[in-house]
């Protein structure tokens, strides 16, 4: 992690009250299950333990990580909440920390559970999570062999089921037809789970299936003649403020935007018709014009495919990128009205006054999404944790890291 770099304008301003209002979303929509945080990426780049924090004062229980190093670093902090190793046991080593740091493995295939048993104790026996792949191919144990693995789980000394989840793979399209599948099938294993003679699952037993898109928008972990198929749901991009889906904003959803992406103005100059601006020439003024440089590029996070496409606030209203994004520099054109050095654009986020500049525009005329954009933004940007609006320039917001 770089040091704070008090001479570069930039700053990712980290609003912890609509932090704390999107997770008041999560858990209406959870409807009295259990609350899963996915604070991964250093929680989606916001800042882990920050974020873990205010999610738990909240009223999240519960944490999700990839990795042990993840998890390690919230135990450090303080944090005792219970936390999911999502991407599981890789080795010994990586076992032998998720038991020191008390972090609760997931188990994806038999190699994964030799690993947790040689490290569970029958007087402490290790608690796991079992991850079943139901269409995302990806991660977890195939639907056909997960009864056998659950099995070996529950037969263990050494272990202990905490819980028992799945990942939707279309959670975010129109067509809910493959997340319902996804589901039934999940529904038919835990029905043969729950018809073992003498093997019914633990009452503290977690099953989660939602993500943030599935809570939001399908219902297919809901049976209204029996009550909820799940006792949990597993949030993340919508604690940070951000559509999971491409035809419904932020907005409509009530989400609001966590992370604002700011830079002060570092240059202005006047620009001919005609004249190439930054690397290659590739954007020539139309005409007569003002542009601003910025202080961030792609190594800051900046795609530069969004080259003709974006646009930032700057100077009371959306402006395009113009020129190539380079490592340190993006520019910006001001066609009408004034800009002086030391105003701040907002690249994603909110302004100083308030109007939203949503992270999902910026992603698409980048060709990508706003979990790309979120978990890109560079170390060297400095994170600043507060409540409300991100500051105005004459704050001096990148004087010092927090």
């Amino acid at each position: 992690m770089y040091e704070a770099a008090e001479e570069r304008p930039v700053w990712a301003w980290i609003d912890l009250e609509a932090l704390r209002h999107n997770a008041r979303r999560a858990r209406a929509f959870a409807a009295g299950r259990v609350v899963i945080g996915v604070i991964k990426a250093d929680a989606y780049g916001h800042g882990a333990v920050e974020v873990a924090r205010a999610l738990l004062a909240e009223g999240i229980p519960r944490l999700a990580v990839v990795s042990v190093s993840e998890g390690a670093e919230l135990r450090r902090a303080g944090i005792v909440a219970p936390i999911l190793l999502m991407g599981g046991l890789d080795d010994g080593a990586a076992a032998e920390r998720a038991v020191k740091w008390n972090l609760t493995p997931v188990l994806h295939d038999r190699r994964s559970l030799a690993l947790a048993q040689a490290r569970g104790r029958r007087d402490a026996p290790l608690s796991v999570e079992v991850e079943v792949d139901t269409g995302m191919r990806r991660m977890g144990v195939p639907i056909e062999e997960a009864h056998s693995l659950v099995e070996a789980v529950r037969a263990s000394p050494q272990l202990t089921l905490g819980g028992l989840f799945t990942h939707l793979a279309k959670a975010d399209e129109s067509d809910p037809a493959a997340s319902h599948a996804q589901v039934a099938a999940f529904e038919a294993l835990l029905g043969v789970l729950d018809g073992d003679a003498g093997q019914k699952p633990d009452h503290r037993l977690d099953v989660h299936v939602a993500n943030s898109a599935g809570l939001l928008r399908l219902n297919e972990t809901e049976r209204p003649e029996r009550g909820f198929l799940t006792q949990a749901v597993r949030p993340g991009l919508m604690l940070y403020g951000v559509s999971p889906f491409a035809d419904e904003s932020a907005e409509a959803l009530d989400l609001e935007p966590v992370m604002t992406l700011a830079a002060q103005v570092v240059s202005v100059r006047r620009v001919k018709r005609g004249e190439a601006v930054g690397y290659g020439g590739e954007w020539r003024a139309p005409r007569d014009t003002t542009v601003a440089t910025l202080p961030l590029g792609y190594a800051d996070g900046i795609p530069r495919a969004i080259l003709g496409r974006a646009q930032v606030h700057l100077a009371g209203a959306m402006r395009p990128v113009v020129g190539r994004v380079s490592m340190d520099y993006i520019g910006v054109e001001v066609a009408e009205g004034a800009v002086a050095v030391g105003e701040v654009a907002t690249i994603f986020g909110r302004t100083p006054a308030g109007e939203r500049v949503p992270v999902e525009a910026f992603a698409a005329a980048a060709g990508t999404i706003g979990y790309e954009l979120l978990t890109g933004v560079g170390d060297r940007v400095v994170r600043r944790t507060g409540e409300g609006l991100p500051p105005g320039a004459d704050a001096g917001p990148f004087d010092r890291a927090v």
